[in-house]
């Protein structure tokens, strides 16, 4: 979370799709409550939070039937000979998160585990933006012998004999395909000799098939999107759905620069800021080393398994100092169910991320990797101030559940 204003890191300012398309050219509502002409203006501009732009990169990331499937695929313990799933760290009932300090599957992760409610609006994902779209972020965990410990073998050979006949209809698969995939090894990834040891064009077919599998999973998590939050229902004409205390939490949102950086209806830029949060044992450099590996990856929106050319070029970044301990502006909705906070989990409320805050803009936190962001107000607010800013931020809050976050009904497995 970040509460003040910070300046934008990228040589590429935000795009304007991060805010989605404009609203109805419907009459909006009469201004009331407590806030002047211009804080409505900017409330308006802040919601409602619509469905995610469109992803070149995936020709499958809109399809239904793609998504169905996705949803199948996320809570399908098979995809893992240890038996996890996507959904053994992205639970449901806790923003689709774990809700601890760092993953921990296998063994303990550096990390944080980010909420996938509403990262179809994002183009960089995971903390450090190492992946530059959904498909892409799902390889790393997939095949982390400390997460999924699976690999694109054991997933392309359990998808073909579960769910081949959906998945032929999905996608045109690689030529002979057929014929290969039954006589595959059973697992293996670049670096283990099952994978290594097999023909250029067999790899290349397994790394198809294994891409065409993580953008049907992407496809289904597009659909995972926050509901209407009480400043949304407020915002829309409900004059009741915003407490009094929220309503000044949100000036007083607007009055310490916090929409410098969560400035649109998913309540961030999608840009990299350092705010002084310390990584232990190891700094953690941040966006520095993730900008570097998004551009070496053979998944990126700019190679050759990407179906068309993406939104936003890694290639067009400029990585150096200033990215040093900078991590992903994350979206301030659902707070609440997203618990604990930083990329390191080690901010466990929303007030200790506010004594964090205030602290470090003043000059008390300086054991941190990289430079503090230069243009970070020094806050000092009142105990009535720091209660309604807290009550604006639970305002983003919503009931998101829908069919798509309820596991899904299935045979045998």
């Amino acid at each position: 979370m970040r509460l003040g204003a910070v300046i934008a890191l990228c040589v590429l300012p935000a795009l304007a799709w991060a805010q989605g398309p404009a609203p109805s050219s419907t009459q909006p509502p009469p201004a009331y409550g407590l806030w002047t002409g211009a804080e409505w203006e900017r409330a308006r501009s802040l919601s409602p939070l619509l469905p995610p732009p469109l992803n070149p990169t995936n020709a499958l990331g809109d399809n239904i039937e793609a998504a169905r499937l996705g949803h199948e695929l996320f809570f399908d313990e098979g995809l893992s000979p240890r038996g996890f799933s996507c959904a053994s760290c992205h639970k449901p009932e806790l923003g689709f998160t774990d809700g601890l300090t760092t993953g921990n599957t296998i063994e303990p992760l550096e990390r944080n585990v980010m909420t996938v409610l509403n990262t179809g609006h994002y183009r960089w994902l995971t903390w450090d933006g190492a992946r530059d779209s959904l498909w892409h972020q799902a390889v790393v965990p997939v095949e982390s012998p400390v997460e999924m410990a699976s690999s694109r073998l054991h997933v392309v050979q359990y998808v073909m004999r579960r769910y081949g006949a959906r998945l032929r209809k999905l996608a045109r698969l690689p030529a002979g395909w057929e014929a290969l995939w039954p006589a595959l090894p059973e697992a293996g990834k670049p670096g283990d000799p099952a994978y290594d040891g097999l023909p250029g064009a067999q790899k290349d077919a397994v790394d198809t098939v294994f891409t065409t599998v993580l953008k049907v999973i992407a496809a289904y998590e597009r659909r995972l999107a926050s509901g209407a939050s009480p400043f949304d229902r407020f915002v829309a004409g409900d004059k009741s759905a915003l407490p009094v205390a929220a309503q000044r939490g949100f000036q007083h949102f607007l009055r310490f620069g916090c929409d410098i950086c969560h400035n649109t209806p998913l309540f961030s830029d999608d840009e990299f800021h350092n705010l002084g949060l310390a990584s232990e044992p190891v700094a953690d450099p941040g966006r520095l080393r993730g900008l570097e590996t998004v551009k070496q990856s053979p998944f990126r929106g700019t190679g050759r398994f990407a179906d068309a050319e993406p939104l936003v070029r890694p290639e067009d970044y400029r990585s150096g100092a200033p990215l040093e301990g900078a991590f992903r502006t994350p979206s301030l909705r659902e707070l609440e169910q997203t618990a604990p906070y930083g990329h390191n989990g080690s901010v466990a409320t929303l007030e200790d991320w506010l004594d964090h805050y205030v602290a470090v803009t003043n000059g008390e936190v300086t054991d941190f990797a990289g430079r503090l962001d230069a243009a970070l107000p020094t806050l000092r607010p009142t105990d009535a101030e720091r209660r309604e800013l807290i009550a604006f931020l639970r305002s983003l809050g919503s009931d998101y559940a829908s069919e798509w976050t309820r596991e899904p009904r299935v045979g045998p497995r």
